[in-house]
């Protein structure tokens, strides 16, 4: 698949077949997302994957316990509805939070956690120290992996509805390291619409 046609199609998706995830396609992607860009080739990443049923489930209720116990930070939260752009209110983002529904979580069959390495933070010319240069790694990551899995004709989600605490304990991320998000992948159950992009002239200044 050309890389333009995996950018241009790719969903994020929420419905998933009950049917396992080929071993190849896993070390596929886990292959690409390992060859992301990042500064001084620091690769600050680690991968989690979890495949099992039971921990599956598992995260599925400590974010449906996240979302009833108000530990997903929702202050300044909004979103994009379908054109024309209309940002929502901070009451109406925490009511969509609490609504969001999880059930898709325990059904998905992979789950990756991508965990960044804070204490590879690299130093580039000006000696001065890039404390953030791990969490733009990690999103060239998984960038790969969500065009990797439209590629190999699985469906994919950039998932980060989970407890910061509570998760990252319970797939073993070490103290000192970040899980910074997790991506979802399996077959799709669905094809969802397109979603709305605002007008590109609206996103680019030339410099001439």
């Amino acid at each position: 698949m050309d890389v333009l046609d995996a950018i241009r199609n790719r969903r994020s998706h929420r419905a998933f077949l009950d049917r396992p995830v080929e071993r190849e396609k896993i070390e596929t992607i886990l292959d690409a997302a390992h060859w992301a860009p990042s500064p001084a080739n620091s690769q600050p990443w680690e991968f989690v994957v979890v495949t099992g049923k039971r921990a599956r489930r598992r995260l599925y209720e400590l974010s449906e316990e996240a979302k009833r116990s108000g530990r997903i930070e929702v202050r300044g939260f909004s979103y994009v509805r379908p054109m024309p752009a209309e940002l929502e209110t901070p009451e109406d983002a925490a009511k969509s939070v609490r609504n969001y529904p999880l059930g898709f979580l325990a059904k998905v069959p992979v789950i990756f956690g991508i965990v960044g390495l804070p204490l590879a933070a690299i130093r580039q010319a000006s000696f001065q120290e890039t404390r953030d240069a791990y969490k733009y790694s990690c999103g060239a990551v998984i960038q790969n992996m969500l065009l990797t899995c439209e590629a190999l004709g699985l469906g994919s989600l950039w998932f980060t509805f989970f407890d910061p605490e509570l998760a990252p304990r319970y797939l073993q991320v070490d103290r000192g390291k970040h899980l910074v998000a997790m991506v979802l992948a399996g077959y799709p159950a669905a094809a969802p619409k397109p979603p709305g992009r605002q007008p590109l002239k609206t996103k680019v200044r030339w410099i001439e």
